[in-house]
């Protein structure tokens, strides 16, 4: 069954309107924040994990890699909950050579 036209096109406004108010209500680190922070931050990852930065770049910890085909997902302006292998894009959500 389609969707009529006016509420696909309200879902992608709506889409839109979310995205952006995301942007512009992304968090900013205080100034000296990273002095006041304490990190307890690996220096080795087990396997299938790679150290990435956390919110603000204070510290570093280990996040899953997720390989082609697997689930990703970015948020803009938070901090990545997992990362795709070296050649992979995250893509519509999933792992993949090339994004279409």
């Amino acid at each position: 069954m389609e969707l009529p036209l006016v509420t696909t096109v309200t879902t992608l406004l709506l889409v839109l309107i979310v995205v952006v108010t995301c942007q512009e209500q992304r968090f900013n680190c205080p100034p000296e924040y990273c002095l006041r922070v304490k990190c307890v931050s690996d220096e080795f990852c087990p396997k299938n994990e790679t150290l990435l930065p956390t919110f603000c770049g204070c510290c570093r910890r280990c996040v899953p890699v997720i390989g082609e085909g697997g689930t990703c997902l970015l948020l803009f302006g938070a901090p990545l909950t997992s990362v795709c292998q070296k050649g992979l894009h995250c893509c519509s959500g999933i792992c993949q050579r090339e994004c279409p």
